[in-house]
């Protein structure tokens, strides 16, 4: 790669050398102007040679540095996926503070034809750029994720101190640095003009504008920001430094300190003949990143022995509601879900820490069972507030076997209908094998 280096720069250089007859010019000039990375700088040098009076070309070796800064808060949502059981899952995130500076650093030859005179000069040519270094420094505060069923409007969030599980809840601060790189040549279109201020017979002053295009092509953001990849082991949180490629392009104003001469080969040595004018521009670059696209979610599913309680068939709008076993009656909940209002998903930060509570006690005892009993107030008809109810202790089982890996077998649940006003609950009672 150093080697076509080289070679690139020496061609670049060899028709003034074939060209030392009639005049030059050598000038050293700083760009500065906007890309397609937000800003780019362009310090360089340049010769130029004028064999036909004011008509000539130049090449010359310039260092562009491009670079972009993005702070923002960020929020977004993956793709939904269906899992094994045909539920819907929708991977929701958000960030606080997020930065990311996107930079890039080319080695450009600009290689370009002129016409200079003492008042103005105008070039036209390409530039061939050398990625020298390209690359991505990320950091970010406060990142939350969060799962939503919305078939079951069940979110799942847990903002409490456990262990995170599925890959949500909040996530801890982290910075990193990615490296982007191609070992493509990027090849610009170039245009560049101004005028010029003479400061003696030799040292002249120019300032002008530039544009350039990119025929090849450079990088930006590909996949979503925050991705839920899922293995054997659970699931995951992934920032993604993932880009997709396009066309570069750049503008902005150049400065120039010119300093020309001539041979005197003849006589012939009059103000007529002074070669003026300058080199290239700015740049360009080729960036291409491969994609490192992650295998599809394989989420973990729940015991499939999960013992439901199965709703009675009313008739005429009469129910009859299975009893409640002899050990559940006339004893106290060991936990009581609260819904202040007619929804049967317990979505606050209490109700997920009595799960949470209720997951490690069956885990830490494998004797244990547990009986959710929900309640319903006075609906439009009995059957719908039987099956309210229902719903309120099937919430319960259905984290517990989902998000939280308990068998179903040792979780039973059941539905008492309506009962007074305003008596919205979910009843859990936990019992030992031994007890039964």
């Amino acid at each position: 790669m150093k080697t076509n280096n080289a070679i690139l720069i020496f061609a670049a250089f060899l028709p003034a050398l074939l060209f030392a007859q009639p005049s030059y010019e050598l000038d050293v000039h700083y760009g500065f102007g906007a890309s397609e990375l937000s800003f780019n700088s362009v310090p360089g040098f340049a010769i130029s040679v004028y064999p036909i009076k004011n008509f000539g070309f130049s090449a010359g070796v310039e260092y562009s540095w491009r670079w972009k800064t993005k702070t923002s808060e960020q929020s977004g949502a993956n793709p939904f996926v269906i899992d094994d059981e045909g539920d819907t899952l929708i991977f929701k995130y958000s960030i606080d503070k997020y930065k990311e500076e996107l930079f890039g650093r080319i080695l450009q030859v600009p290689i370009m034809l002129k016409y200079s005179n003492d008042k103005y000069y105008t070039a036209a040519g390409v530039k061939i750029g050398l990625i020298q270094e390209a690359g991505a420094n990320i950091n970010y505060k406060g990142l939350k994720t969060e799962g939503y069923y919305p078939q079951f409007d069940l979110t799942i969030d847990p903002d409490f101190d456990e262990p995170h599980f599925q890959g949500f809840g909040r996530q801890k601060d982290s910075s990193y640095k990615t490296k982007i790189s191609s070992a493509k040549t990027s090849v610009m279109l170039a245009l560049e003009g101004g005028v010029k201020l003479k400061l003696n017979d030799n040292f002249a002053l120019l300032a002008g504008v530039f544009a350039d295009y990119s025929l090849n092509k450079s990088f930006d953001r590909k996949l979503p920001l925050v991705e839920r990849v899922e293995n054997s082991d659970g699931a995951i949180v992934k920032v993604n430094n993932t880009w997709k490629s396009w066309h570069p392009w750049s503008v902005g104003a150049i400065v120039k300190l010119s300093f020309s001469f001539e041979p005197k080969p003849q006589e012939l040595s009059t103000l007529d003949s002074q070669p003026t004018t300058e080199p290239p521009l700015d740049t360009s670059h080729n960036i291409i990143v491969e994609a490192d696209v992650p295998p599809p979610p394989t989420p973990i599913l729940p015991d499939s022995t999960t013992s439901y309680s199965l709703l009675p068939t009313p008739q005429n709008d009469s129910l009859q509601i299975q009893p409640l076993p002899d050990f559940l009656l006339n004893r106290e909940a060991d936990f009581v879900f609260n819904y202040p209002e007619a929804r049967t998903s317990p979505n606050d930060s209490l109700h997920k820490i009595f799960v949470s509570q209720m997951a490690e006690m069956l885990r830490a005892n494998p004797k244990l069972q547990l009986h959710c009993v929900g309640y319903s107030e006075k609906l439009i008809s009995e059957s719908v507030a039987y099956e309210t109810a229902f719903q309120r202790s099937l919430r319960i089982l259905y984290t517990l076997t989902r998000f939280y890996g308990i068998e179903g077998s040792r979780i039973f649940i059941y539905s008492q209908g309506s009962k007074n006003s305003g008596y919205r609950r979910a009843e859990c009672f936990l019992y030992s094998l031994n007890a039964l």
